[in-house]
């Protein structure tokens, strides 16, 4: 019963007689799988709707369409800018006050 490297990930070991670890075996079954899915359906089959304003079509790999993501982005830098001059307001009042003494 000797054991030698998986041919394909060549990290996991394997007895003699078998070619491939058993997770590369499970990842090669879920990608044939896969497979036979994305000829059964097609990408025209299954529009998603985003979640946020739920009007427009979602944008492939994403769950807002692109209006929300722009959106979703802008408010980000928003609040990072509010949090950037909150911090620097507090820097200023901490130098007046020591300034004072």
């Amino acid at each position: 019963m000797a054991l030698h490297k998986c041919s394909k990930c060549e990290l996991n070991y394997v007895r003699d007689g078998e070619e491939f670890c058993d997770v590369c075996k499970r990842e090669m079954k879920r990608a044939k799988m896969r497979g036979r899915r994305a000829e059964e359906e097609t990408d025209e089959d299954e529009i998603i709707i985003c979640t946020e304003c739920g009007e427009a079509p979602a944008v492939h790999g994403s769950e807002l369409c692109s209006f929300c993501l722009k959106e979703q982005k802008r408010q980000a830098e928003l609040e990072k800018a509010a949090d950037m001059d909150k911090d620097f307001d507090e820097e200023i009042e901490i130098e007046d006050a020591s300034e004072e003494d």
